[in-house]
């Protein structure tokens, strides 16, 4: 079954003071919980969601679905503490992983780097999983921070209108 999303678009479907419930098939954008806040609307995920009444549920929004299939384009980015070899170790570990990398844009400002590596892992061999686990091992507190999300999830949750 396909992730569905939801977005500040959906939350203000909703009443104020509602609850919105996202079972696991339901990803909640960050957008999403902020309205939610303001809105006074209850955000209810995973398993206390899966045991919420049929009539609170998130399907009434008509949410729309991710594609179905297997993964293939995910986006990494990379802030922390400029030194020499950030960017070799991200980039090789994508490799490690037999990631395709589409597109890359690094920033160095007042010792502090941000990378965007646009990676499609169709040929890896790779589960979204593997890649999200492996690049997120290379954060470290003091030096940089990873993250990795699937590109139709960020492409949903930045969608306009």
């Amino acid at each position: 079954m396909a992730r569905r999303i939801v977005t500040a678009e959906d939350v203000l479907a909703l009443p104020e003071g509602g609850q919105l419930v996202a079972p696991d098939d339901v990803t909640v954008t960050s957008a999403a919980r902020e309205l939610a806040r303001r809105r006074n609307i209850t955000v209810v995920e995973g398993a206390a969601a899966e045991a919420a009444p049929a009539d609170a549920t998130a399907a009434a929004l008509s949410l729309p679905e991710l594609p179905a299939g297997p993964p293939g384009t995910i986006i990494v980015t990379a802030v922390g503490v400029n030194r020499p070899g950030v960017l070799s170790e991200l980039t090789s570990a994508v490799g490690q992983l037999s990631g395709d990398i589409q597109d890359v844009s690094q920033r160095i400002t007042g010792g502090y780097f941000h990378a965007i590596l646009v990676v499609d892992i169709r040929r890896s061999g790779q589960s979204f999983a593997a890649f999200r686990d492996a690049l997120k091992g290379l954060s470290e507190p003091r030096d940089y921070v990873v993250t990795v999300i699937d590109e139709r999830v960020f492409t949903a949750m930045h969608r306009l209108g």
